[in-house]
């Protein structure tokens, strides 16, 4: 393909888009089961160690929602740039002489 042809995928965008939404929510979900399985362990776990382990985790938790979070914007980016694709193909269509 020469320098000057430029395409767009605009269903392989799509694909990258929803596979996102998927991750994100698989991610979430298991961050919610590891909480719950924490708490459990806790019920029984105290003294030093369990405090030590409950801070870890915590710290562990907020890093992996801050990676969801920054996985959602780049979807909500993505999301923003096929959106973009997709309304200037008819534009520039519209511009040349028919």
């Amino acid at each position: 393909m020469p320098a000057t042809d430029y395409r767009v995928d605009l269903d392989g965008m799509q694909d990258l888009i929803d596979k996102a939404a998927g991750l994100e929510k698989r991610i979430e979900d298991r961050l919610t089961e590891i909480q719950k399985r924490i708490a459990e362990l806790h019920i029984t776990w105290a003294g030093d160690a369990g405090q030590a382990h409950t801070t870890a985790a915590a710290e562990w938790a907020a890093g992996a929602a801050e990676m969801n979070a920054a996985l959602g914007d780049l979807r909500k980016a993505l999301a923003h740039a096929r959106s973009a694709y997709h309304a200037v193909g008819p534009t520039n269509y519209d511009m040349w002489p028919q």
